[in-house]
């Protein structure tokens, strides 16, 4: 936190602009010999949050480029610390450029993540917030972004400060009963205090209860596809992607391990698998490869089952219908350019039912519209990381630990060590109690310049 620190911020050069950063102690000594506004006072002297059209200088102060920059005042900026920031053509040449003068004039490069984790240090947003940054980058969805967006503003932080408030008011008035026996307190009462605790158990319950719908927006939904060989498999991936991702041929078997590609359909993100056909296998790769089919399968949340519809079911057919029995499972008749055979068992099986043929497009809209609408909507931030989601877990138990001890009227010991030890899960799930070697984990996820 000692240290100025610099980093490229932008997207992918080269582009229209891209963006350099630089936060530390002396920015605006720097921002001076750096940068110099066509009008106006020098950048360190202000007006601060200000956006300026200057000239970027050399060592020789000579115009590296034409373009705006910034300066910020700490505690007012993004990571609590004086910053600048230079919005400058998005050249490859002109970014390195301008990177190594900063060096020049005694930044340090940022590591990655770097410029998000001093605003956490610097008190300007907890954990949750942080981690949010991360998947607001990484948003694949308008439904991620807004989720990300609304974690980033304390959608979650807030619901657990009020939740660790209540088990605080709890044990304060524990305390005070206990240390003031003299004073006019109202008692402490197991039954309240088994309520208050309950309460909070419950809602944190709530808040876990949304994790794999979330989970579902960041990473995407894992779908996968099974079949016997030569139904389409392969032809369906490739459709969906609109690319030949997977190969395709009359062999069969070709497929032998898992083939994934993430792609969106509308606004759902999908992880979609392809996998071996399931057969009666002739080689020990191959049965290797339906086990791993069968695997994937049971990990996936929607398993995509692909018929030959131009034909009567078989066997092998009827082997991907009992493989996909107890899970969430939609059938796809294939190959409707070559014509319909009767399948009866499907309509027995399935609930939903997709004619199409991969090879020329016709039925796939339909597909994808329906994939499309597998996107969760939440109406309020979900949880979508799993250390925030194990900490709560283990803070709920603890809270129902410690109600169950005020309920039986155990000793005052127990339910203090319950209590205090949900406190300190919570504590961590925002960060302020929390291991370097955990900070350090979650900020390696962000790019550097973030």
């Amino acid at each position: 936190m000692n240290s100025m620190i610099a980093a490229y911020s932008g997207g992918a050069l080269p582009a229209a602009i891209g963006i350099c950063r630089v936060s530390g102690p002396g920015v605006l000594t720097l921002a001076d010999k750096i940068f110099r506004p066509k009008k106006g006072r020098s950048m360190g002297e202000g007006p601060f949050s200000a956006m300026r059209y200057g000239e970027v200088l050399d060592s020789d102060g000579r115009a590296l480029d034409l373009c705006l920059a910034c300066c910020y005042r700490g505690p007012a900026s993004y990571t609590g610390e004086d910053m600048l920031e230079i919005f400058c053509h998005g050249s490859q040449a002109v970014a390195a450029r301008i990177l190594e003068r900063c060096m020049e004039l005694g930044a340090q490069p940022a590591q990655a993540g770097e410029f998000t984790q001093r605003a956490f240090l610097a008190g300007k947003m907890d954990l949750i917030g942080a981690e949010a940054v991360a998947d607001l980058i990484e948003a694949q969805s308008a439904a991620a972004a807004k989720n990300a967006a609304a974690q980033l503003k304390g959608g979650i932080s807030q619901q657990i400060r009020a939740i660790r408030q209540a088990i605080m008011d709890q044990l304060t008035h524990f305390y005070a009963v206990c240390d003031y026996p003299d004073e006019d307190l109202d008692p402490f009462l197991n039954s309240q205090a088994c309520q208050a605790l309950t309460r909070c158990a419950d809602e944190m319950e709530k808040l876990l209860a949304g994790f794999e719908r979330g989970r579902t927006l960041t990473q995407g939904l894992p779908v996968t596809i099974l079949g016997k060989p030569n139904a389409g498999k392969s032809s369906l991936l490739n459709a969906l992607a609109g690319y030949d991702r997977a190969i395709v041929t009359e062999e069969a078997g070709a497929t032998r391990d898992i083939v994934t590609e993430t792609l969106r359909c509308g606004d759902t993100v999908l992880r979609l698998s392809d996998t071996a056909g399931l057969r009666q296998a002739e080689s020990q790769a191959e049965r290797i490869g339906i086990e791993k089919a069968r695997q994937s399968a049971r990990q996936s949340q929607l398993v995509i089952c692909v018929f030959d519809g131009s034909r009567p079911l078989d066997d092998q057919d009827l082997e991907t219908i009992q493989a996909s029995a107890d899970l969430e499972r939609v059938a796809v008749r294939n190959k409707m350019d070559l014509g319909q055979a009767a399948q009866p068992q499907l309509e027995e099986q399935f609930g939903r039912i997709f004619c199409l043929s991969a090879q020329t497009g016709e039925g796939i809209e339909d597909l994808c519209q329906w994939l499309a609408s597998l996107t969760p909507q939440p109406d309020q931030a979900l949880i979508t990381s799993a250390r925030q989601a194990a900490l709560l877990d283990q803070a709920a138990q603890s809270c129902r630990l410690a109600a169950q001890s005020a309920e039986q009227g155990f000793t005052a010991d127990a339910f203090l060590a319950d209590a205090e030890q949900a406190l300190r899960l919570l504590d961590q799930t925002l960060g302020e109690s929390v291991g370097e070697d955990i900070v350090h984990g979650i900020f390696s996820r962000f790019c550097v310049g973030k």
